[in-house]
């Protein structure tokens, strides 16, 4: 968010406050896996129908007055408005609720209020538990609105008002660069560092491991080498080893909550990837001599202008016997994901109670 070291009209007149900047997410949850797309980190209110718990922060307002207010939301089933919230600002909640508009990601006007100058708090108030979408709140002493999208106007709108620097600011030189932290990627750097490379490894989560991580939980499975059982096996609590092994490696660097979004070739050669980290959008450029892309989404690929590929090939495309006989898009199954414990007397099944 902007504050007293920009400039005027920034710090005093155009307040950006990012949800994932928050100082308490309450019961909310940082979801970034889509910042590439809607140009932002989010908080999801995932309560399983019952609303979560506030998230709050507090800023400096500079200079009390009359302020305009947007707040980014999403809709995200328009037919049914389920990811409804409220927001406070100033101890004063706004006379809307959010994610109630019928449209995509973008900035819903909340009208005009007055504010007095000093710590402002804001906060988040879910009101259905089922996924509230709130990226951020501006507020304008001008009436100047907000710039949506996830383009290059929009970046560098959020740029300005945050005080971030115009460009990446160097973030180091590696012999190789891995892309993605899952179970491969985890792995891939494992492999390098023992072989004696400076290896910076990037991943867009808190966490390593990709599906495997105490975020999903389901690991590797079929036949593994013994790089890969070294990472994978858990310490209490869930965790995969990957983490620790790395860290007790000096030639590896790991930047967690980073997502890469740009790079810059030299011919036909990468040379350098852009990353930003998810919470305070910081953005950095990490230089190497060779690129492995673990991103599972082909990430490196699309930005080099590589040819990608999608699904299940048709077997006319590789002359594959066991392939299908037409392309098909699918790609990963679904997964229910659930726990269990272990009680002293029959339960009836809570599934689908709220």
């Amino acid at each position: 968010m902007a504050d007293s070291s920009d400039t005027p009209t920034e710090a005093k007149y155009e307040i950006l406050i990012e949800a994932e900047e928050f100082n308490d997410f309450g019961g909310w949850t940082l979801d970034s896996q889509f910042e590439t797309e809607m140009g932002s980190p989010y908080l999801l209110a995932h309560g399983l129908g019952r609303p979560v718990d506030d998230a709050r922060t507090s800023i400096e307002l500079a200079e009390s007055g009359e302020y305009h207010v947007w707040v980014r939301a999403k809709d995200w089933v328009p037919s049914h408005h389920p990811g409804r919230f409220a927001v406070s600002v100033g101890g004063q909640r706004l006379d809307r609720e959010f994610g109630a508009d019928g449209l995509d990601w973008g900035w819903e006007p909340a009208g005009t209020m007055q504010l007095t100058a000093g710590p402002l708090d804001v906060v988040l108030h879910d009101l259905t538990g089922f996924e509230g979408r709130c990226d951020a709140i501006y507020l304008s002493r001008t009436g100047s609105e907000p710039v949506d999208g996830a383009g290059p106007d929009a970046r560098a709108w959020r740029r300005t008002r945050r005080g971030l620097p115009a460009e990446p600011t160097f973030g180091g030189e590696f012999d190789v660069v891995v892309v993605g932290g899952g179970v491969t990627g985890s792995v891939g750097a494992l492999a390098a560092v023992r072989l004696g490379l400076r290896v910076a490894l990037l991943q867009n989560r808190p966490v390593l491991g990709g599906n495997a991580s105490t975020e999903i939980g389901i690991g590797p499975r079929g036949e593994i080498g013994s790089l890969v059982a070294e990472a994978i096996a858990r310490k209490p609590g869930g965790d995969l080893q990957a983490l620790q092994l790395l860290q007790l490696e000096p030639n590896v660097t790991i930047f967690t909550e980073y997502q890469v979004y740009d790079l810059v070739m030299e011919g036909a050669t990468i040379a350098s990837v852009d990353a930003r980290h998810a919470r305070s959008g910081r953005e950095m450029r990490i230089v190497g001599s060779q690129f492995i892309d673990c991103s599972g989404t082909a990430i490196l690929g699309i930005l080099a202008g590589a040819p990608t590929m999608f699904g299940v090939e048709s077997s006319a495309e590789f002359g594959e016997s066991h392939a299908p006989d037409e392309h098909l898009d699918q790609h990963h199954g679904h997964t229910v994901f659930f726990r269990t414990r272990m009680v002293d007397h029959p339960s009836r099944s809570q599934l689908g109670r709220s």
